[in-house]
């Protein structure tokens, strides 16, 4: 019950976990290349451009599947990728990358030490190790593209 939130949250500090907030979750979750509902995907995009067509039974019948399929025959026409900067720069939601793409998502990784992100590009740019040039507030910035996710913890 609600009552029951202020106890739990001072269990849970007892036992010496300490507390984060949105942007330590952000950074986790685009670390492992979690997409983010309202960034990365949303309803203007498709699971098979986004990298989730393995979540859609295309041999099943609902609402959208004919254009689900159609998109996995032809290949899509962008797909999201990651990347890393390869200058120093901290990539954001919104910025323009050459060519046609948009960053989605964006941050400064604690574990690598670099600036990462998550963004849509024309499917000719998507294969991991093509360079990305982003405008980070006007300046263009180089990144390339990696395989996902962007940090995997060794051992």
């Amino acid at each position: 019950m609600a009552e029951d939130a202020v106890a739990l949250w001072d269990a849970v500090l007892a036992r010496g976990i300490v507390p984060c907030g949105l942007g330590a979750r952000d950074t986790l979750r685009l670390e492992v290349c979690y997409p983010l509902h309202g960034n990365d995907i949303g309803p203007d995009t498709d699971p098979i451009s986004a990298g989730l067509g393995w979540t859609c039974a295309l041999d099943k019948e609902f609402t959208g599947v004919e254009m689900l399929r159609q998109v996995k025959e032809q290949g899509p026409a962008r797909r999201l990728v990651a990347f890393v900067m390869e200058e120093r720069a901290i990539p954001r939601h919104g910025m323009p990358i050459a060519g046609g793409g948009e960053v989605t998502s964006g941050s400064h990784s604690p574990m690598l030490d670099v600036g990462i992100g998550m963004g849509y590009v024309p499917a000719a740019q998507a294969a991991p190790g093509t360079g990305l040039t982003i405008d980070v507030r006007g300046k263009p910035r180089a990144a390339r593209v990696v395989k996902k996710p962007i940090y995997k913890r060794e051992g």
